[in-house]
């Protein structure tokens, strides 16, 4: 911040540059000025995200990409937490001009690169096998399985 606070620092004229930009709200500025609520949620979804985590085991080979992919993401969104939580709204610096994409920082490419790769392994990768390896179903006992009174 301080070093892009005389203006933005240019990397590839008209297409890309680093500029100094707040956000005290969620993607695109919504939410603005809700910081407790944002990290308050934050924690709520890492918590639901260390719970799964936590549940697959890396002996699965197939769940592996979800667990690494699942620390990714966590590590975008304790980034932001952590600026959220210190200065009270997140620091941003990436602006691609050629787009005029809004300002973002790391912690967002962590967090929507991985989201997009979650989305993939979900809707193409992974089948309901892989899922009953972190849920199993639980056996369900019918009357059949009790024994029966006999003469």
């Amino acid at each position: 911040m301080r070093h892009l606070a005389d203006g933005p620092f240019v990397i590839w004229e008209g297409v890309f540059k680093l500029v100094s930009h707040t956000n005290s709200g969620a993607v695109w500025g919504i939410l603005s000025g809700k910081t407790l609520f944002l990290a308050v949620f934050t924690l709520i979804v890492l918590g639901a995200m260390l719970f799964v985590f936590f549940k697959i085991d890396w002996q699965y080979r197939r769940l592996r990409a979800m667990k690494l992919v699942l620390m990714f993401v966590a590590a975008g969104a304790v980034g932001n937490l952590i600026d959220r939580i210190r200065l009270g709204y997140v620091i941003d610096f990436l602006y691609f001009e050629l787009i005029d994409f809004p300002v973002f920082n790391v912690a967002d490419c962590y967090i929507t690169v991985s989201m997009f790769v979650i989305l993939l392994l979900v809707l193409f990768f992974y089948k309901d096998e892989d899922y009953n390896l972190i849920w199993p179903k639980k056996s369900q006992s019918s009357a059949t399985d009790s024994p029966t009174d006999s003469e």
